[in-house]
């Protein structure tokens, strides 16, 4: 009897020894390097909150834009697309929000930012059929460009995102402030934003003509007088969160290009952003 288990044991080892060499064989390739599942696992996409079953898509919400919406002069905890997100997602906790801050430093719809790309750039790497909301915002890194080569390069950048995301709402946000020296390039890239938005049937936000920040000493502004300190970013997230809720509170998509409008129109978010 003692026998027999010692011959089970001894066939259960080389049974065991055989298997593994087959199974080590099987792993080397061509080359004679061992393949390596747990590394190439590693390489798959960690899943998302769209990919959780039995949990609903979340809504994306893609920024595309330059140094006022990254942080600068800041944090980039502090920049308001960040602030957004986490208002949102108190506010919805059952239905997921992502928001996708593809904003560059520098950036802008000619300018190319300090990743060495312009916000076409920023569209392609970011937006998708899934997503719902496209805000776009600036870019007073254009001054100095040709207006009509500005005015195409922002229509460009919208049929862009309209091929990539045509079922996703999308509203243009012109630069935050047209002071002293810079009045009339900031004043030039507000009127050919205005333009391009009008034509492609979406609603056109003016920070300057609404005075969103009054004058140059206003402490929503950092040191530079340009970019947003902390409570501008604040102001901008409460300001941005508004008009990201009266799109998607609306009963009825921005009006074509093809359908008469009057020349100067007033869209609902414009007044939305007045009474705020």
């Amino acid at each position: 009897m003692t026998s027999g288990f010692s011959r089970r044991c001894i066939s259960a080892v080389v049974l065991g020894a055989s298997t593994l060499a087959v199974a080590l064989t099987g792993c080397v390739g061509t080359g004679g390097h061992a393949a390596a599942p747990a590394r190439q696992q590693q390489n798959l996409p960690l899943p998302t909150m769209s990919q959780v079953p039995g949990q609903l898509a979340p809504e994306r919400i893609v920024i595309i834009g330059d140094s006022l919406s990254t942080g600068y002069g800041t944090a980039p905890e502090e920049a308001w697309p960040r602030l957004l997100e986490q208002d949102l997602r108190s506010q919805r906790q059952r239905h997921p929000v992502e928001v996708i801050n593809a904003a560059q430093d520098g950036a802008g719809y000619i300018a190319v930012g300090d990743d060495g790309g312009a916000f076409g750039s920023q569209i392609n790497a970011t937006i998708d059929a899934s997503t719902d909301i496209v805000v776009f915002f600036g870019s007073d890194n254009d001054a100095g460009q040709d207006p009509g080569e500005l005015k195409s390069a922002i229509t460009d950048a919208l049929q862009a995102s309209n091929k990539l995301a045509p079922h996703a709402t999308r509203i243009m946000i012109g630069p935050l402030t047209a002071f002293d020296s810079v009045q009339s390039d900031i004043k030039m890239i507000r009127d050919q934003e205005r333009v391009a938005a009008h034509e492609a049937g979406i609603d056109f936000v003016d920070p300057v003509a609404e005075r969103w920040i009054p004058h140059p000493d206003s402490p929503l502004l950092g040191p530079d007088n340009e970019h947003p300190s902390s409570q501008g970013q604040e102001f901008l997230e409460q300001k941005i969160k508004g008009l990201v809720t009266t799109l998607k509170g609306r009963t009825t998509p921005s009006l074509p290009k093809s359908q008469p409008t009057s020349s100067h129109p007033v869209s609902p978010v414009a007044e939305a952003t007045k009474r705020s």
